[in-house]
């Protein structure tokens, strides 16, 4: 038969890993979208680039025009990459504060288990010293009227 703090560990251990698993993908997510924001400074220094060689060369305003919008564009995806990041920043904070939360109270579970199974070593031991104690003085009592 499990005690009741064997099974409110394996809850709470369970609760713990699904909290890590939260907060790898919250992370992941973060990380994914890190790259993107990467890829996107990259991109506009490239064509920020392009468009200043395009405007020193020729003064075709069309093509001017194109690369201005296309940066536009470009800029514009950086602002909401921006907020994605501080959104996925707030999601894997919070995630890590579950997850902390969650390995905190399996830990105190997990000492909780560990005092009732000391409690039972020490009432155990308690009761086979004294199941000792009565048969030694059974076989005292009976070498004495013997």
């Amino acid at each position: 038969m499990k005690s009741v703090w064997t099974v409110l560990l394996t809850k709470a251990e369970r609760a713990v890993r699904v909290a890590q698993q939260k907060l790898a993908d919250a992370q992941q997510k973060k990380n994914l979208a890190l790259e993107r924001s990467e890829k996107l400074d990259s991109m506009l220094t490239e064509y920020s680039n392009q468009l200043r060689d395009v405007q020193l060369r020729s003064h075709h305003t069309r093509e001017v025009g194109n690369y201005q919008q296309f940066i536009f564009q470009l800029q514009a995806m950086k602002v909401r990459s921006k907020q994605e990041m501080n959104v996925l920043d707030e999601v894997c904070v919070k995630a890590r504060k579950i997850m902390l939360t969650r390995e905190h109270e399996r830990l105190k579970i997990e000492l909780l288990a560990q005092r009732e199974r000391e409690k039972f070593e020490v009432e155990a031991l308690a009761f086979e010293n004294s199941e000792i104690e009565s048969g030694a003085l059974q076989q005292f009592n009976l070498k004495a009227r013997g």
